[in-house]
């Protein structure tokens, strides 16, 4: 069958093209990474594909892993579905052949990535394309909710959210703008209607705890670890907002230096913020208001991901990273975690507080720290001075030493009516003397 411009090779071809550099302007930017050994080595699983890689970081590891060899075989089942739609929807025989990808596009790819990759072009276009097209066809299925019935992604439980946890890992990326390019050139029917921001919030929305929709002009998306940081951060933190005014990262080092417990006792109430966002933290009139976080079994690996994409891309605007010390200065031990659960600030699903507690204090190990951002720092002040102010440490004496339990409250009270019972009845035979 002879191929019209409008068949999807010539479109691929035309979206190899070199790319305008005022149209790539934006992403020009390395935006993903390899988790520095300092960081993998504490926690390696963290940070590995369990059974889908994408990308070139872990092409090779389905090779020695059962779990991802099998992933292999259904991706590639995704790969040609999708090839079939895009034939399908353009009316094209599905013959045609895959391109591969033009030399300034490959050159443009490559510089997205942190390290130089060990594939040939032809290779690397090869794979790239292959994944692309397997989470575009999943997102897809998703968005429609039709699967076929064979499909593991269908009937076997486990497989689907573990895939989602994998699309979120640091080093299992493609670069976002060569999905939506991709999409768009070989679905240009669907513009206005679909697009790869719309069907990746949907697919991911459990992950959206503040509800932004993707027609947001000020979300810029590098990459899935990215986009899931983004979720978590206020529109004032997001790198790509024109509006945005961050706060700055002064020099000095400041600590809070007092745990969540200790704080309680000097008269701090503790409240959850009305929040969503991460960054939203405040202390006004002896009450700390700190936004809900909720631990779940794969949220330690997630949390070391985007940290780990903090550290090695924005380190000077690492606000997530910052919540996490936060907390960890405030959870020194159970005691703290059973206090923040107490209080709904943190909703926990790993077990008993324990668990959450090593987990919060365990995330900044061999983290860079660059210190805390100004806002952040104006915090831990306010809360080291309302603890050492004399007022407040009598009133955590008193508290610990004389109002900790019912019954040190009621002796104290009952103490204290005899000690004015008894002085009233010195006064009056003092009087009755005189």
């Amino acid at each position: 069958m002879a191929q019209s411009d409008s068949d999807p090779y010539n479109m691929l071809i035309e979206l190899f093209a070199p790319i305008r550099e005022e149209d790539f302007i934006s992403n020009r930017i390395t935006g993903i990474y390899r988790v520095p050994y300092h960081l993998r080595k504490l926690k390696e699983e963290a940070y590995t594909p369990q059974v889908i890689s994408i990308g070139p970081f872990h092409n090779q590891i389905y090779r020695y892993r059962a779990g991802l060899q099998t992933m292999q075989g259904l991706k590639k089942e995704y790969s040609e579905s999708f090839w079939q739609r895009v034939t399908a929807e353009n009316r094209v025989s599905v013959e045609t052949p895959l391109p591969t990808i033009s030399e300034e596009t490959m050159e443009l790819i490559r510089e997205f990535y942190g390290e130089a990759i060990g594939l040939h072009d032809a290779s690397l276009s090869k794979l790239v394309l292959e994944d692309a097209f397997f989470i575009l066809e999943l997102f897809l299925r998703y968005h429609s909710n039709i699967w076929p019935s064979e499909d593991p992604m269908f009937h076997e439980s486990f497989l689907l959210p573990t895939v989602t946890n994998d699309l979120l890992l640091l080093e299992n990326q493609l670069p976002f703008w060569f999905l939506e390019e991709l999409f768009q050139f070989v679905f240009p029917m669907y513009s206005g209607v679909l697009s790869v921001p719309k069907l990746t919030f949907e697919f991911f929305k459990d992950f959206n705890v503040q509800n932004i929709s993707h027609e947001n002009s000020d979300v810029k998306i590098l990459h899935f670890t990215d986009l899931l940081r983004t979720f978590l951060l206020p529109q004032s933190l997001w790198h790509s907002s024109p509006q945005a005014q961050p706060p700055q990262r002064g020099n000095k080092k400041v600590k809070l230096l007092y745990s969540a417990t200790q704080l309680q006792e000097a008269g701090v109430k503790f409240k959850v913020s009305s929040n969503k966002g991460l960054s939203g933290l405040k202390f006004e009139n002896g009450v700390l208001e700190i936004p809900c976080f909720e631990f779940y079994d794969t949220t330690e690996a997630l949390i070391r991901n985007i940290m780990a994409f903090e550290q090695t891309c924005c380190i000077r605007n690492g606000y997530v990273t910052d919540y996490f010390y936060m907390l960890d200065f405030l959870t020194k031990t159970t005691k703290d975690m059973d206090l923040l659960c107490d209080n709904g600030i943190v909703d926990n699903y790993v077990g008993d507080n324990n668990a959450a507690t090593l987990i919060v204090n365990n995330l900044h190990k061999n983290i860079l720290w660059v210190g805390l951002n100004t806002d952040y720092c104006k915090l831990c002040e306010s809360l080291n001075a309302f603890y050492k102010d004399p007022r407040h440490i009598w009133k955590a004496i008193l508290k610990q030493d004389y109002f900790s339990t019912p019954w040190r409250t009621a002796t104290t009270v009952a103490v204290a009516i005899l000690f004015v019972l008894t002085f009233i009845q010195t006064v009056c035979s003092i009087l009755q003397v005189l």
